[in-house]
């Protein structure tokens, strides 16, 4: 008895340390949505019908954490309803390739004021113009990289390192895909240094200096390095809130042309009662078609990873600038409003009107006549009757033009009327936490 007694005492002294100063930490999120598509990206002719489905993401989370470290592991399954690949006649039993890993990342405290951390993670810088989570796609987005961040004294310092590659092996021989970083505004490598600084309970600003680099289309040993450099401002006091962002590009494209871009942004807003009243404008920098030297340089402004959902119209009908505006950029003006009904309840309008910041081409000859990218119409409702779970439905409408058929080419067709509607439940449970 004495014997046992002892060695648990043994056993409680050796743990003491890991149980006093270690927490681990198991949550979850289950999101299923359902969406209605009749024209999302762009207009459908009337020969297509109305799609319906049902996509679900599944998140389980765990972290471990010590006063040095932390370690985060996030696995992650997303899947269409009733898309299992394994199936007989009785029904559909599973699937063979849907899990994911989301997040894997080791973050070691070098000092007081600064840490390390390195592997998949994500990244979020400001109000996500740039570098974002993209949370409204169901997979998300997160980056391979180093991360060294600093901060003291209302002061933020963030620098990050990544190397992309796909390569493997095949009979023991390296097999290299130079297509997979040369297409589609892949990065081969990002990394970017941004500095935060908080000056009051106010105002707040950040300054930008981002390095991205390309590989060149068929060539996986060219790359080609983009710069980026710019700075975000935020002012919240009393009723009135803004958000102001202003990037210029240089450098180099993936299509190896010399870049010459730029981007400004700003969101004002006034709250009066259960109302926040805004009215927003974005201007994306294009090329002309009518200039003479029109394609010599890349003028159209690359977002790199920015949210495009969030901003640009809910039926992401402008998710990449070059090829959405045929290479014109574009003029995004957006009254929004937004009702606070209660704690729980909340209910979103935003109106966008969309013009090319510059006329282009609509085919190898002709120059579009007018700019006007038509309108679009977002409504959103949200309801969250508690912490962990979160219910949202919304319903889009977007008034098209000929300008916008001809860009998105799909001119000469009998187009349908382009809406799109959707429910989403959002449910975060914490399932297991140590003290």
């Amino acid at each position: 008895m004495k014997k046992r007694i002892y060695l648990s005492t043994v056993m409680a002294m050796l743990l003491l340390p890991l149980i006093s100063f270690s927490q681990f930490k198991v949550s979850a999120e289950f999101r299923p949505r359902f969406e209605m598509n009749n024209g999302l990206v762009k207009p459908m002719p009337d020969s297509v019908d109305t799609r319906y489905f049902v996509t679900q993401r599944t998140r389980l989370k765990f972290d471990f954490i010590k006063e040095k470290y932390q370690l985060r592991l996030t696995i992650q399954d997303v899947r269409y309803w009733g898309s299992g690949d394994i199936y007989s006649s009785t029904g559909v039993f599973g699937f063979t390739n849907g899990l994911d890993i989301k997040e894997a990342w080791f973050r070691l405290k070098l000092c007081e004021f600064s840490d390390l951390t390195i592997g998949r993670q994500v990244l979020i810088l400001d109000d996500q113009r740039l570098i974002a989570g993209r949370n409204w796609n169901q997979y998300g987005i997160a980056y391979d990289a180093l991360r060294y961040t600093f901060v003291k004294h209302k002061w933020k310092l963030s620098a990050v390192v990544s190397y992309n590659t796909n390569t493997n092996l095949n009979n023991g021989k390296f097999v290299t895909d130079e297509q997979f970083f040369g297409k589609d505004n892949l990065m081969k490598s990002l990394n970017f240094i941004h500095l935060h600084r908080a000056f009051n309970q106010h105002f707040q600003a950040s300054l930008l200096a981002v390095g991205a680099a390309y590989q060149a289309t068929g060539n996986n040993e060219v790359l080609y390095m983009t710069g980026t450099y710019g700075f975000w401002l935020g002012y919240k006091r009393g009723i009135f809130d803004m958000t102001a962002n202003l990037y210029y590009q240089n450098g180099r494209a993936q299509s190896g042309k010399e870049v010459s871009a730029y981007m400004a942004t700003i969101d004002p807003g006034v709250k009066a009662g259960i109302f926040r009243i805004g009215i927003g404008a974005d201007y994306i920098s294009g090329d002309n078609a009518e200039n003479s030297d029109y394609g010599e340089k890349e003028r159209t402004f690359n977002r790199m990873y920015g949210a495009v959902h969030k901003y640009y119209g809910y039926m992401n009908y402008y998710s990449w600038m070059k090829a959405s505006t045929a290479n014109g950029g574009l003029v995004d003006l957006y009254p929004n409003i937004k009702a606070f009904i209660s704690k729980k309840h909340s209910i979103t309008a935003m109106f966008h009107k969309f013009y090319l910041a510059n006329p282009v081409f609509v085919d190898e000859i002709k120059i579009a006549s007018d700019q006007d990218l038509g309108a679009e119409l977002d409504l959103m409702y949200s309801y969250k009757p508690m912490e962990e779970l979160h219910v949202q439905a919304g319903f889009s409408y977007y008034f098209t033009t000929t300008t916008l058929e001809q860009v998105k080419k799909v001119a000469g067709s009998d187009i349908s009327t382009p809406y799109w509607g959707w429910v989403m439940i959002t449910f975060t449970p914490q399932l297991f936490v140590t003290n």
